[in-house]
């Protein structure tokens, strides 16, 4: 199996020599090919995307980062990708918006950098490998590996911002898991749609708290297209920030909650409770700000309508 290993940057990539203060860039696709122990048959292509650590990262980053593994996988068998943690579940994410089922395409990283102690990024990269090879993979859509876990980036999330088991999924849980040079998965990928690799569209992201004002997401409406709220716990919004959404309904809203876990719904009839929102036809999306704000981007660059935004958005409910 020939497999294009693309980097990017991140902590996976960076080192400390004897003296320095600091840890730096060290490692390019091409070292991390050759540190790899590959099975006869099997060969890593090295591909140098960038040297950034991933809070640089933005759509305009992930957009070449789309075209680049798209061209990748039209030419190799399986695409690994390293990435920094800081925003790797945004990256993975948009890439399982813009590439189609089929190839495995794996992203994958490391918390700690190659010269300290307890070095995670070559088992993290190693074991990206072993899930890019099975033959379990293909068609589950883009995949983050990390501490062993293999976990769909339609849910990923990075959940600790120190410990090596740094990403999960508090919806769905693992998709997988790699044991030993075994690769498992537990249940089978559904499909979503697929978008054009073009974003558009200025967004807010807006999270509610104890003493939201009135005037600040007013502020975010009048400078963004798209207004994502994460909202009190299972879709509220306090009755003083109500008149400013009714003022903007012709802007794109999209609720999201402030809670790690669970959806948004209730069964209360009072205002600014789920149900009083709704009403208004606001989007309500399943995934996470983080993701939706992605999402909304895409949808605004790819020229859908507010109805067909809003159906994007609910598929992901089915």
């Amino acid at each position: 199996m020939q497999i294009a290993l693309i980097t990017t940057g991140g902590t996976i990539a960076m080192g400390q020599e004897p003296g320095e203060a600091r840890a730096s860039w060290r490692f390019r696709a091409e070292d991390f090919a050759h540190l790899l122990p590959l099975d006869a048959g099997d060969s890593l292509v090295a591909v140098d995307f960038s040297q950034l650590p991933s809070s640089h990262f933005d759509s305009t980053d992930a957009s070449r980062l789309a075209t680049k593994a798209g061209e990748a996988r039209a030419r190799h068998d399986a695409i690994v990708i390293t990435h920094g943690t800081d925003t790797l579940e945004e990256t993975a994410f948009y890439l399982d918006m813009i590439l189609p089922p089929g190839k495995p395409v794996i992203v994958t990283g490391a918390m700690v950098t190659a010269s300290q102690p307890g070095a995670d990024g070559l088992a993290n990269l190693r074991d990206a490998v072993l899930v890019a090879k099975s033959p379990a993979t293909p068609g589950r859509g883009v995949l983050v590996v990390f501490n062993r876990d293999i976990i769909s980036a339609v849910h990923a999330m990075k959940q600790d911002c120190e410990r090596l088991n740094a990403f999960g999924s508090v919806q769905t849980g693992k998709m997988g898991a790699v044991n030993g040079s075994r690769v498992f998965f537990y249940y089978q990928h559904r499909d979503h749609v697929r978008l054009e690799n073009r974003t558009s569209g200025r967004v807010a992201l807006v999270k509610l708290h104890y003493d939201a004002e009135p005037e600040f997401l007013q502020c975010a409406f009048r400078q963004a297209d798209i207004v994502v709220i994460e909202c009190l716990g299972s879709g509220r919004v306090q009755p003083k920030l109500l008149p400013v959404i009714d003022r903007n309904l012709n802007k794109v809203i999209i609720l999201t909650t402030r809670v790690p876990r669970g959806h948004l719904y209730d069964d209360y009839s009072y205002v600014g409770s789920f149900h009083d929102l709704l009403e208004r036809g606001l989007i309500v999306s399943p995934l996470d700000s983080l993701k939706s704000s992605i999402l909304a981007k895409l949808c605004f660059g790819n020229g859908k309508s507010y109805r067909q935004t809003k159906e994007i958005f609910e598929a992901f409910w089915l």
